[in-house]
């Protein structure tokens, strides 16, 4: 019996690291499982050393290691296994678990020197409020959604952004870390020692000096650094906007100013909500998800940190246009979301009364189309769950939102506001409701069976239905060099820099010449480049792909004139394929001659658009491509005549993407009357059903616009 006493305590740790091989993320070598291993072993050190004899502390240190490489262990061999180990994993479990067992020691440690009576008591009380008071001191008074902690060492930011690495904020930090593990270690000795007295008050001198330069070392981030960083300001009737002071024109804030108005007057109705006058939501626009990312903490994810009583927003600028009116109704439902954290219990309403009425998950079916799509349509439990936070994280976030949208948009159409008001604080559906949540569900579900679908809803179900959570992707936080690679190039694209988009672009291609994305994206820049012969070299009119196939005719066509081309391009054509593919017969009719070429060359690589007599004269494919570069360059003057002509001619919606956006520059510029018939034109048309959202959304916001622009 005594000699199985050794064994118990070398097998138990591995045992506990076989047990976290059975929950998703817990599994990998990673932050997830670093955060739970430094938390349980920082107090288990600590309540240890707050009891033991003087001379055990080191022992007790090295045990605790010797406890956390057991758990490592069964880690490392699945991560070897499944190819999911990464050294940011390795990284986050030496600068996790190992200075957190020190911390708990070191906290044990002091208040047993110090004759504290219930030394274990006051080290676990000592190490809460460490490891959960100041958590959540930070949570309700900072807008980050990253934490440090010198218990469990950090959070990184929102579940969603699946890449996760080391940042220098975590090395400062942990740094700090062992600076409090000094100071509390030497500070019971100091009456006997002027060396551990200096040493302490150097400590606590260093300490003290840096915190006040947290933002800087990118430990945290307070509202005035983000005013600082974000120094452009738009005071409306109700936002303040905080813009990067080099990247919005005084148009562009103006205009999102009132874009922000407007999305607020659009909710406030729905939710028949009396906002207060002199309350001011902050809206913080950043200059791209990266400078996003290395602020706050999330990047792709757009956020508002609805436990904080200061009304906000966080967007990067290129995901204002899809998310801003989803995220104020977070904002907006502060107004009867619970006392704790001004929302809702359940993460399903809070998202979906957002999803609701943003209607934003597709461009081209509504929410309802998406879930008819889906058979069989959810289960009553199922329903259930994915209102739940478990549920909810459980799905793919797509999955997630479009669900509970869908649902919640159901009660908001057909009930009074004032049961989903009374159900959003409480989670309490059936008593706000005064109906059982089965038989709201199965209401729900009749109606959903008379939304018309086609196979382009069911496409587009299926597209959303097939997505991974991260609890179910494998290797969630292994990062993938191509997706790191692609990462690279949409960041210099942000920053309109193309030199370093190119050569990042061939660099990628270099080390992974045979996926078709990256091969294409290559050739992409290279005919930017004016590098016509590296396609030719590397592409053929046998390439797999019409897409391929195209980028080689293209760079063919710059290099050796059009008749040479002509030839390669007249084969294309015979291939049955293409026959019946309306996208082949564009890229065939935009190639039809010399000067087509050579327009649609000059406008599809090098952003050059053609004067009005040479506009009218093109084919219509090739119309609408200059329309779109117009559009994305804000070419006023252009943007105007090319709308003008075009309606003069037949209405087609296969191009309805690009005339609402030209619909929305000509608001932006002014030009009310030509994007009021637009949007007169278009409505005569037969459109899908989400189609039809989106264009009464802008006749909205051209009424909207005109009536801001006279009040000023």
């Amino acid at each position: 019996m005594i000699k199985s006493i050794p064994f118990i305590k070398l097998s138990w740790p591995f045992g506990f690291g076989v047990a976290l091989l059975l929950f998703p993320l817990l599994r990998d070598l990673h932050h997830e499982s670093a955060l739970l291993v430094s938390t349980i072993f920082c107090f288990l050190s600590g309540i240890k050393a707050s009891k033991s004899s003087h001379a055990s502390e080191l022992k007790i240190v090295t045990r605790s290691i010797t406890n956390v490489i057991g758990i490592v262990l069964p880690l490392v061999i699945f991560g070897l296994f499944t190819e999911c180990l990464t050294w940011s994993g390795v990284g986050f479990w030496l600068l996790l678990p190992f200075p957190s067992i020190l911390f708990g020691v070191a906290i044990g440690r002091f208040f047993k020197r110090t004759n504290v009576p219930f030394p274990r008591s006051f080290t676990f009380v000592s190490l809460l409020i460490v490891g959960l008071g100041i958590l959540m001191v930070e949570l309700y008074t900072l807008p980050q959604v990253y934490f440090f902690n010198h218990v469990w060492g950090t959070w990184p930011g929102p579940i969603y952004d699946q890449e996760v690495f080391i940042t220098s904020g975590l090395l400062w930090f942990r740094l700090s870390t062992l600076l409090w593990v000094l100071l509390i270690w030497l500070l019971p000795s100091i009456s006997t020692s002027k060396i551990k007295l200096g040493i302490v008050i150097c400590c606590g001198m260093v300490l003290a000096t840096s915190f006040f330069i947290h933002p800087q070392l990118g430990i945290s981030s307070p509202r005035s650094h983000l005013k600082s960083e974000l120094s452009s300001v738009i005071e409306t009737d109700h936002f303040r906007l905080y813009f990067d002071s080099t990247n919005f024109d005084d148009h562009e804030r103006a205009y999102w100013a009132d874009r922000h108005e407007f999305h607020f007057n659009q909710i406030i109705d729905i939710l028949e909500i009396d906002w207060p006058k002199d309350r001011y939501i902050e809206s913080y626009i950043y200059e791209n998800a990266w400078r996003k990312k290395e602020l706050v903490g999330a990047k792709f994810t757009s956020y508002v940190p609805v436990w904080l009583d200061q009304d906000q927003m966080h967007i990067a600028k290129e995901h204002l246009d899809q998310v801003l009116k989803h995220e104020l109704v977070h904002v907006l439902t502060k107004q009867f979301g619970n006392t704790l954290f001004n929302a809702s219990w359940s993460i399903g309403l809070i998202e979906g009364v957002a999803e609701a009425i943003a209607k934003d998950a597709s461009s081209i079916s509504t929410l309802d189309q998406i879930l008819a799509a889906e058979q069989p349509l959810p289960s009553i439990q199922e329903m259930k769950s994915a209102l739940s936070a478990f549920g909810f994280y459980s799905s793919a976030s797509a999955i997630s939102y479009t669900t509970a949208g869908s649902f919640v948009g159901y009660l908001l159409d057909h009930y009074p506001i004032e049961n989903f008001k009374k159900a959003y604080p409480t989670s309490n559906i059936e008593e706000a409701y005064a109906l059982p949540f089965d038989t709201l569900v199965t209401r729900w579900k009749a109606q959903l069976t008379l939304s018309e679908t086609d196979s382009t809803d069911a496409v587009i179900s299926r597209r959303v239905f097939s997505q991974q959570s991260v609890f179910q992707i494998q290797c969630p936080r292994k990062s993938n060099p191509i997706l790191e690679g692609l990462d690279d190039i949409r960041y210099y694209e942000s920053l309109s820099d193309t030199n370093n988009a190119l050569s990042a672009i061939n660099q990628l291609y270099v080390d992974h010449p045979d996926i078709s994305l990256i091969k294409n994206l290559w050739a992409k820049y290279q005919l930017i480049d004016r590098n016509f012969d590296a396609v030719i070299s590397e592409f053929s009119e046998l390439d797999s792909t019409l897409s391929q196939q195209l980028l080689y005719v293209d760079a063919y066509f710059s290099s050796n004139g059009y008749d040479a081309a002509q030839r390669i391009l007249h084969s294309l054509k015979k291939d049955s394929t293409y026959a019946a593919n309306p996208n082949a017969k564009h890229s065939f009719s935009v190639r039809s001659d010399s000067a087509a070429w050579n327009i649609f060359i000059q406008a599809k690589y090098e952003n050059q658009l053609v004067d009005v007599p040479t506009f009218e004269g093109l084919s219509v494919p090739l119309q609408w491509l200059q329309v779109y570069q117009a559009v994305n360059q804000k070419n006023k003057n252009l943007v105007n005549a090319y709308a003008s002509i075009m309606l003069e001619k037949p209405i087609d919606i296969q191009w309805f993407d690009t005339q609402e956006h030209l619909i929305d520059i000509l608001i932006y510029f002014g030009s009310y009357d030509v994007a009021q018939s637009w949007i007169d034109a278009l409505i005569e048309q037969e459109l899908r059903e989400r189609f039809k959202e989106r264009l009464q959304e802008q006749q909205e916001w051209l009424h909207f616009y005109i009536t801001s622009q006279k009040k000023r």
